[in-house]
């Protein structure tokens, strides 16, 4: 048995620890060492010294930098490991349990919906709020600036009709009659200072600035950084100029009142250049004074004023107020005493939003885990199919598209169930069609009959695995030899057993008899096979056979030709010559003679037999090897050539011709050549 030690932060040094059968794993990624570490090996010496050195001890050498200390592994193991290492370890298996689970693509959707969800709510409501909070607090400011416009424009109409009154500067002269008019314009501008002139007309009034053209002006204007509503009218009257000013500064006790009017509170009215207070400010000061709900940061009031020396407008913060959140709800609430018309609709409205984005986070949550389960159920299932279970199937909940992808991927189990059994079928046909293959090569000769003057071969490429042609040889005896070449009608297994049959039948027919005087002629041989064949593997079969007997003594070749292609004779001097003589395929007509040719062979001549699909190969454009180029080839050949070699050559050729394009008929070739 194996002793284990995981230890940690040991190098070079452990090597200094004596034991016969110690073994070293190191980690090349570092070479730091630590005393604790060595030390906590070191203690563990004794008991590597006690181990019997029939077994090894392996030892693994990393390179942490964590402190070390023992544990037990297992009941012959010992762990020397860092504990930094194993809390490490169990944060390492909660990340990769959290990898695990964020992998899962139910997870990933849940909080991506979730997270989005709830992000978009928040950001709506904090959008909500911040406009709200904008609106109030601006609006606010906007009542104090509104209230200053009104009363500017107001009081414009105030000074005339006092005027009206003075006909000339008697008033001048009258301190009653002149201290009864200004009480009256203080009266009518409260908080006002007013100053009422009378000059003569031949003195020029010195005591306007510049820019003013005009006898009246009214509006708010800025005098040594001062913030005030000024009036000025100048008028002539008999005998003098009147000439009325009238200050209303707007100071701290005036804004207080104009602020309290409106429910709000004054917290600063020392008047600032806006352009200042937004240096002073910030855009962060700003932004939290207008938009953050709640926020103690005043928000200024403005107004635009003109400098009174220079004529120039500038705008100026001349308050800051705190505005009050509910008595501003409280007052856009109610028209008088009775609630808003519109405070109802909107609380149903928002209350209509907040259930319509419910009911969406609703449906997509479960839109989500309804597209989950059907992945989850597709990734099993193909699961199960990578296995080879094809019984797996998925459950249709509903008619969409996922339910649609499920019935799909349940018609494509079912499919591939059938293709798997038909796959099984497959191959088990053509296990049998491998075995009919090999049984079908051993009725074929194995080896050729020895022949005194002569030699005879056979060669037969089947279209397919199986052949529907047939070759066969029968050895009488030394001098006489029997040729069959035969091509069934059809291809494959129906055409390869009518072969077989018609190989039986001939034997049966030729071997049975052991005088030559009672063996059957070639055309005896024909119409008995005619007969047998005619009609036993229905109407429409028949097979095409040449036969004939070779006597070599006599050089005597005696054959018939039942509807085969015609053999070619290569005669000794290398001339080429078709023998068309042949009569009807056997098996179509059961009551039919065929006629017994003959022809005698010269030394070194040869006869070729052969099947048609010899001269019917194609090459790859369709054109047919035909009987033409078979003589062709024939004529090429040179004098005294073998039979084999005749069989070697004509295959080569047509097997040249036809590169490239599928073969689709059985081909046979048989020679007899004479020495």
């Amino acid at each position: 048995m194996r002793l284990k030690f995981w230890l940690v932060e040991i190098s070079s040094l452990i090597r200094a620890v004596s034991h016969p059968d110690l073994k070293f794993i190191e980690d090349e990624s570092e070479r730091h060492i630590q005393r604790a570490a060595l030390q906590s090996f070191l203690a563990h010496k004794q008991k590597l010294q006690s181990v019997s050195s029939n077994h090894p001890v392996v030892v693994f050498v990393s390179h942490a930098r964590d402190a070390v200390r023992p544990c037990a592994v297992g009941d012959n193991d010992i762990c020397i490991e860092c504990s930094d290492r194993a809390q490490s370890g169990r944060e390492g298996k909660t990340f990769l349990k959290l990898s695990n689970a964020w992998a899962a693509l139910r997870w990933k959707m849940m909080i991506i919906f979730s997270f989005f969800s709830i992000v978009s709510v928040a950001m709506i409501t904090c959008f909500s709020i911040a406009l709200l909070n904008v609106v109030i607090r601006r609006e606010s400011a906007f009542l104090i600036e509104e209230r200053i416009k009104v009363i500017v424009e107001s009081r414009k109409g105030i000074i005339d009709p006092v005027l009206n009154r003075i006909d000339g500067c008697e008033y001048a002269s009258n301190a009653a009659l002149f201290s009864l008019f200004t009480e009256y314009m203080s009266a009518s501008w409260p908080g006002s200072q007013t100053v009422v002139s009378m000059l003569p007309l031949e003195v020029q009034p010195v005591v306007n600035p510049p820019w003013l053209d005009s006898p009246t002006f009214t509006g708010i204007v800025e005098d040594h950084g001062k913030i005030e509503i000024r009036f000025l009218r100048m008028v002539k009257r008999k005998g003098c100029l009147v000439r009325v000013v009238v200050r209303v500064p707007l100071g701290e006790a005036y804004l207080s009142q104009s602020a309290a009017a409106s429910g709000l509170e004054v917290v600063d009215s020392q008047p600032m250049i806006l352009r200042r207070y937004r240096h002073d400010e910030g855009l962060v000061g700003e932004s939290e004074a207008n938009f953050i709900p709640g926020s103690w940061r005043p928000i200024p009031v403005v107004v635009v004023a003109r400098n009174w020396e220079s004529g120039s407008t500038e705008s100026w913060v001349i308050c800051k107020i705190r505005p009050g959140y509910s008595r501003t709800i409280a007052d856009l609430s109610r028209i008088g005493l009775r609630r808003a018309s519109w405070f109802g609709p909107l609380i149903s409205i928002g209350f209509g939003l907040c259930l319509a984005y419910a009911c969406g986070v609703f449906f997509s949550l479960r839109l989500s885990r309804r597209i989950v389960s059907v992945i989850d159920s597709l990734s099993y299932a193909a699961h199960k199919v990578g296995s080879g279970d094809f019984s797996v199937s998925i459950p249709v909940a509903e008619q969409d598209q996922l339910g649609l992808l499920a019935t799909s991927f349940n018609t494509m189990t079912n499919h591939l169930r059938d293709l798997r059994e038909q796959e099984k079928q497959r191959i088990i046909l053509e296990r049998d069609i491998a075995l009919a293959h090999e049984a079908q090569q051993y009725l074929y000769p194995r080896v050729a009959p020895v022949l005194w003057g002569a030699e005879v071969c056979g060669i037969t490429a089947p279209a397919r695995i199986v052949s529907g042609d047939l070759y066969d040889f029968f050895s009488f005896d030394d001098n006489t030899v029997g040729l069959l070449c035969a091509d069934v009608s059809g291809k494959g297994m129906s055409a390869a057993l009518m072969m077989a049959h018609l190989q039986a039948v001939a034997h049966g027919r030729m071997l049975i008899l052991e005088q030559p005087s009672a063996r059957p002629s070639p055309s005896a041989l024909a119409a008995m096979l005619n007969r047998d064949l005619c009609g036993r593997f229905g109407d429409n079969r028949y097979a095409t056979m040449f036969y004939g007997e070779y006597d070599s003594s006599a050089r005597l070749l005696r054959y018939v030709n039942a509807g085969n292609c015609p053999p070619i004779l290569i005669s000794a001097t290398g001339e080429v010559t078709v023998l068309r003589d042949g009569d009807l395929p056997i098996g179509l007509f059961s009551e039919i003679t065929y006629r017994e040719l003959g022809i005698t062979l010269s030394r070194g001549s040869a006869i070729v037999v052969y099947s048609d699909g010899l001269i019917d190969a194609l090459d790859f454009q369709g054109r047919e090897f035909g009987e033409e180029r078979l003589v062709s080839c024939c004529k090429l050949l040179p004098k005294g050539t073998s039979a084999e070699s005749i069989c070697t050559f004509l295959s080569q050729r047509v097997a040249e011709w036809s590169a490239g394009a599928e073969q689709f008929d059985d081909t046979t070739i048989v020679v007899l050549a004479v020495n």
